[in-house]
């Protein structure tokens, strides 16, 4: 399922409201009375709880309806008051980077 979802929170939701939804669904389902469903917002949890887990998710989920990771990098600074995103080849050169080449 898809984490936004999960978490109750639109794509442009900053840390602080991803660490307020994820407390706030904790609180409602503990792992003591729903093991399967605290899981399932703990690991929404994790894979937005920062930016970079944000921009990650939105890149390489496929579901997200973007055509290329450049697509979603871009849709990822249009949501919001974020700053724009870099030109293709800095960030190819820091994907490269990344992943050690």
């Amino acid at each position: 399922m898809n984490p936004y979802d999960i978490l109750g929170i639109t794509p442009d939701a900053g840390d602080e409201a991803v660490r307020k939804a994820y407390l706030e669904r904790v609180k409602r389902f503990p792992p003591e009375r729903a093991p399967h469903r605290f899981a399932a917002i703990s690991e929404a949890y994790q894979a937005l709880k920062d930016e970079a887990g944000r921009l990650q998710y939105e890149c390489f989920n496929t579901k997200t309806g973007v055509a290329s990771p450049m697509e979603a990098v871009v849709q990822h600074f249009a949501w919001g008051q974020r700053p724009a995103p870099p030109d293709f080849e800095t960030l190819k050169r820091k994907l490269r980077a990344c992943a050690g080449r």
